[in-house]
């Protein structure tokens, strides 16, 4: 159409509805586009919403009961009152808080929003010696509202502190009645007397978001008809930028009314983290493959890279997290094969070596010593296999 800087313009749209008898129905978009600007450059993207339903345990979970020691900071702030103590760092109110966790069939499903935006470039017209080459790099964008999850017995006990020192009570907190020793633990501070914590209720919720951000990139070269054969090469890169987890709505007010003064400033609230380099969230993962092809004759190799990560299951005598190291694992192939007709032809033999270095995954403190989720615990592999086409 003789548009200038417009080779081509695609744009695709679609969308899905589902309707689930647990929560109801969900409809969500999704768009695409791709504008070819000149010859060899690419622009595109993406925008879509997605939902995942709530698992049959969340939804219907029976009663399972968990035991944590707890600061019942009610009672730390009867005593502060009271001038029993200084400050919350003296307080001694620890309990076995039982949770009592169980499914919640008025959850709704975890939504998110995806976005993407990348180029494509082949440079055109290069010399025959450099081949085709292509580069691509995207970046990415996934943001998660409303992940099930439990709200925790200790922020219950926080939430309960707060709801007294106003005056009410936190209905998720079952207490004993209040003993004399209770009652006179309170006397003159203002507070009612708490008698001891028997359970927590702590179904599971919708509660904090996530927001996570990355880079891909790309590189591919193709190298034809050189007297030495023909080379393929790729390789591709993805760099975790954000992981963040947020707090729920609940987490924020209790931060609001600590702010306010409202309940104690050394109450511990968990707050939004980081995730990068923690558990299955390497900053960094890699991969490349080379292969060679000189008329029957193919050899080719791969290798994958995965940056280290933190063991949060476990601190060092330095109080830092346990290291688990970052992992390189090479694979390499060759082949040859039989042309023609007879028994023998359209014929390929392959010899192998997966793992070809023979590395363990780094060590961790996991059901069997490795992060299943990143690694894999094959020892070296030798393989040979037989392919013929008829």
């Amino acid at each position: 159409m003789n548009v200038p800087l417009m080779q081509s313009l695609s744009l695709q749209l679609a969308g899905r509805y589902e309707d689930y008898s647990d929560f109801g129905s969900v409809a969500k978009p999704k768009a695409a586009i791709a504008w070819d600007v000149i010859d060899g450059l690419r622009i595109r993207g993406a925008y879509s919403e997605g939902f995942r339903a709530p698992n049959l345990e969340q939804v219907n979970a029976t009663l399972v009961t968990r035991g944590n020691t707890r600061v019942d900071y009610v009672r730390c702030e009867a005593d502060l009152r009271a001038g029993r103590i200084a400050s919350f760092d003296d307080c001694n109110a620890n309990v076995v808080a039982t949770a009592r966790r169980a499914g919640n069939p008025e959850l709704q499903p975890e939504e998110s929003t995806n976005w993407t935006t990348g180029f494509v470039v082949q440079p055109q017209n290069l010399p025959d010696f450099l081949g085709r080459m292509t580069f691509t790099a995207d970046y990415w964008s996934i943001e998660q509202t409303g992940i099930v999850g439990v709200f925790g017995e200790g922020n219950a006990l926080i939430l309960d502190y707060l709801n007294r020192v106003e005056g009410i009570e936190n209905p998720n907190v079952t207490r004993r009645d209040p003993t004399a020793d209770d009652i006179a633990r309170f006397a003159g501070t203002g507070l009612a007397p708490a008698g001891q914590v028997l359970y927590v209720d702590d179904v599971y919720q919708n509660l904090q978001p996530q927001t996570v951000e990355g880079i891909d990139l790309g590189f591919l070269m193709s190298l034809a008809g050189t007297r030495a054969g023909d080379f393929d090469f790729s390789v591709n890169a993805s760099r975790l930028l954000t992981y963040e987890r947020g707090v729920s709505p609940e987490i924020e007010a209790l931060f609001a009314a600590r702010e306010a003064g409202l309940i104690n400033e050394l109450t511990e609230l968990p707050e939004a983290e980081s995730l990068i380099e923690q558990n299955g969230n390497p900053k960094w993962r890699l991969s490349s493959s080379l292969t060679w092809t000189y008329n029957q004759f193919r050899v080719g190799a791969n290798a994958t890279y995965v940056g280290g990560v933190d063991d949060t299951s476990i601190r060092g005598t330095d109080g830092n997290f346990l290291r688990v190291d970052d992992h390189t694992l090479v694979n390499l192939y060759g082949q040859y094969s039989l042309e023609g007709d007879g028994p023998f032809g359209n014929t390929r033999l392959r010899v192998g070596a997966r793992n070809l270095f023979d590395k363990n995954p780094p060590l961790a403190d996991e059901t069997y010593g490795y992060m299943g989720s990143l690694y894999s615990p094959n020892p070296r592999y030798l393989y040979v296999s037989v392919q013929k086409e008829f």
